[in-house]
């Protein structure tokens, strides 16, 4: 009984970590002073940060799924060793840590979608960038020297 008590707080424990990030915006003010190899690089870091944001979301949403289950695996531990009627809030203590693991997957899924939306929005930005400085126009082609007229 006690075990699976215990495995339930364990798997409370792992959701309730938390999760720092980085304010991201759009738009800085060195944006505009950028070359292209720089516009380059923040694009394919707003491509990381999308992708950390997704497995982050995924992540947390499997948490809150476990969490679900080891309160489930811990009622059930109770009831059948009959220690749901001797401790009192036992059951309502079990519901509250799978409660507050949905809470915290809602939470990271929400700042998640967050992050994927402003991130997207910033690599637009730096695509119009990238256009506007015509970094992807081809090198100019070196200037033809005059041949040379000989009588």
């Amino acid at each position: 009984m006690q075990k699976s008590f215990i495995i339930g707080l364990a798997a409370a424990g792992l959701v309730a970590g938390s999760a720092s990030a980085q304010a991201l915006q759009v738009n800085y003010p060195g944006d505009a002073s950028m070359d292209c190899a720089a516009i380059a690089a923040e694009g394919s870091r707003m491509d990381q940060l999308v992708a950390d944001a997704n497995a982050q979301a995924a992540k947390a949403s499997g948490s809150a799924q476990g969490a679900s289950v080891a309160s489930t695996v811990a009622m059930q531990g109770l009831m059948r060793t009959g220690m749901l009627g001797r401790v009192p809030g036992a059951g309502m203590f079990a519901n509250n840590m799978a409660s507050a693991a949905k809470q915290r997957a809602d939470q990271v899924q929400a700042q998640s979608q967050q992050t994927i939306q402003t991130a997207s929005t910033r690599k637009a930005l730096l695509a119009g960038l990238y256009a506007g400085k015509s970094c992807d126009a081809p090198a100019p082609a070196p200037a033809a020297t005059p041949a040379p007229t000989g009588f």
